[in-house]
């Protein structure tokens, strides 16, 4: 409750400054620890605040615009909140209601190396009861295409906190935690380069 604590992965700038997404349960908001020496340093940026975003995942579009995808702590209607920074992560913008469903749940969203954009996120405004990952063409503008990841046929029911990475062979790796009659455990899924196709 009094600590600023990280989620999600950083980012790394094109100019090598990485910007370390935390966030505060006490204040219900965020902000981003900035590095320029590597990593031996910090400050942090001026805060994100909003109707209750936290936990912000940071992607940042090819003219220089961060955007930080934030989970949804405030009033209904629950939805993933943005907000923008357009001076390498110094300040950023009040955080508003995108189009996508957010039950009061963690996302990550991850650039991939062929420019489109992937978040995996639980696709609805109640509860955690499905993860979903959808892919972006416009740099998080729209996401017409969305696969349903849970849930799988074993009888588990809440699906939460997703982290994912690109590795080198281009395959998405998502771990997320799994909640349901086995009890709580983590789950490591895989989708290959040619799952991820809109075509």
């Amino acid at each position: 409750q009094t600590g600023w604590m990280p989620r999600t992965h950083p980012l790394t700038l094109p100019g090598g400054r990485i910007l370390l997404p935390l966030y505060s349960d006490g204040f219900n908001a965020s902000l981003v620890a900035i590095s320029d020496d590597d990593g031996d340093t910090w400050r942090a940026s001026q805060p994100i605040i909003g109707l209750g975003p936290i936990q912000p995942s940071l992607a940042r579009q090819r003219n220089g615009t961060i955007i930080a995808f934030c989970r949804d702590s405030g009033p209904p209607p629950f939805r993933v909140m943005a907000s923008l920074s357009r001076d390498n992560g110094e300040t950023w913008s009040a955080a508003r209601d995108t189009d996508i469903p957010n039950p009061g749940s963690s996302l990550e969203v991850i650039v991939l190396r062929d420019g489109r954009w992937l978040i995996v996120y639980n696709d609805s405004t109640k509860s955690r009861d499905n993860l979903t990952v959808a892919i972006s063409e416009d740099e998080g503008k729209t996401w017409p295409l969305k696969r349903r990841l849970e849930p799988q046929s074993d009888g588990a029911t809440s699906f939460s906190y997703p982290s994912v990475i690109q590795s080198a062979d281009g395959a998405v790796h998502i771990t997320y935690t799994c909640k349901g009659p086995r009890g709580g455990r983590i789950r490591h899924g895989i989708l290959q380069p040619g799952q991820l196709k809109t075509d």
